[in-house]
């Protein structure tokens, strides 16, 4: 008996790498076999890859694309996406206050004005300090697309707020403390572009103990809420805390639930927060919020994930250097048995729902949970062959 005992451990052992590889080698021929292809001719898009998208993303009233950030070819998609499909409501990864400032100032006709203000406070736009991504955002809201962020206030941001709250507070000493505010958070800035061991204004005790001396002035609840804001934004990067982020996110896209509700709806966030279910960090996000909505009115959101597999990505801060994209890095490691189908320079859009079927029917096993939730939480994913960093917006 301890002899077939040992038998049939030595047998598991032996087996055990030729089953994960039949099973790998299966989720790769699921895969292929739900693939399509799509790419750019005559500055848009031509393919069946292409034409399956649109057909879905016309069918849902909640589109939600997770993206990689900061690549030239990501922004053209979506700008490619709006051309096709109008939406009511574009929801992006920034803060509220900053979404409707940057949108108010797109809205000037005077485009003069316009380049002015970019070129004063354009790198504190967060993405939308890109080239490609603020064209996107032009192209959004001169379409009549409201612009919704629901994001914590970053980190370079206070400036922009508090330049927008010294126009509208009634206290002088208020206005005198965002006036100081806006010019160190400027400097402060411009200093760490230089030396990047230098911190950011927006950590510096005084920043915090002239948050708490607003709060106890004469001030409107418009300022209140901002100030509160930048508060909470700063106990999130303090912390490091990134379950309060996302709870921050779900409660500021649920405060103007009535404004979309009934709307179509364009969600472009990073792929890790649009997941259908538990998300990659591990945390239920906007992706789930989003679904189960959808789900309560008999609806169905469109969930799709597009990244490189190649090339270049910027880094958050003009003058830094890009980031090479490596296929073969951990990032990537859960994609594997995607981009293994990835041979030629064309986009390839992989249709997850056979993948998802044959996982919940146990006909496929995954032993990586990176790829298991990527199968359960995105309809489509999309891998260019080959990405570019994208530009800061230049005057």
């Amino acid at each position: 008996m301890k002899f077939i005992r040992l038998f049939t451990v030595f047998v598991v052992v032996l087996t055990a790498p030729l089953v994960l590889f039949a099973q790998d080698s299966l989720i790769t021929q699921i895969a292929k076999k739900n693939l399509t292809t799509f790419s750019i001719e005559n500055n848009s898009f031509t393919g069946n890859g292409w034409d399956t998208l649109i057909t879905q993303i016309k069918k849902s009233d909640f589109v939600l694309i997770g993206e990689d950030h900061l690549t030239n070819e990501i922004p053209f998609f979506y700008s490619a996406v709006v051309n096709e499909v109008k939406f009511d409501n574009f929801f992006c990864e920034i803060d509220p206050y900053s979404a409707k400032i940057i949108e108010s100032k797109i809205k000037n006709p005077d485009e003069l004005q316009l380049k002015e203000y970019i070129k004063e406070f354009g790198d504190t736009f967060s993405f939308y300090a890109f080239e490609p991504e603020f064209q996107l955002l032009k192209q959004l809201v001169r379409s009549n697309t409201t612009i919704y962020g629901t994001d914590q206030i970053i980190l370079i941001a206070d400036r922009l707020i508090c330049n927008k709250l010294k126009q509208i507070t009634h206290n002088n000493k208020a206005k005198k403390i965002y006036e100081n505010i806006e010019e160190k958070s400027k400097i402060y800035f411009s200093e760490f572009l230089k030396d990047p061991n230098k911190n950011f204004y927006f950590f510096t005790d005084e920043f915090e103990k002239q948050l708490t001396d607003l709060l106890t002035l004469d001030l409107s609840e418009q300022e209140k809420e901002r100030i509160n804001a930048l508060k909470l934004s700063l106990k999130i990067y303090k912390e490091q805390n990134h379950h309060l982020r996302i709870q921050l996110m779900k409660n500021n896209l649920m405060k103007e639930y009535l404004h979309w509700e009934n709307k179509k709806n364009l969600f472009k966030y990073g792929a890790f927060h649009l997941a259908k279910g538990e998300s990659l960090l591990n945390v239920y996000d906007l992706g789930n919020l989003v679904n189960n909505i959808a789900d309560s009115k008999f609806k169905q959101s469109l969930h799709i994930m597009v990244f490189g597999k190649s090339g270049t990505q910027s880094s958050p801060f003009n003058g830094y250097p890009d980031q090479p994209i490596d296929e073969n890095s951990s990032n990537l490691e859960p994609f594997k048995l995607l981009l293994d189908n990835v041979t030629t320079d064309q986009w390839h859009c992989f249709d997850m729902s056979p993948l998802r079927t044959a996982l919940e029917n146990g006909t496929v096993v995954v032993n990586n949970t990176q790829l298991e939730k990527i199968i359960k939480g995105y309809d489509y994913v999309i891998i260019i062959p080959e990405v570019t960093s994208a530009k800061h917006y230049s005057m």
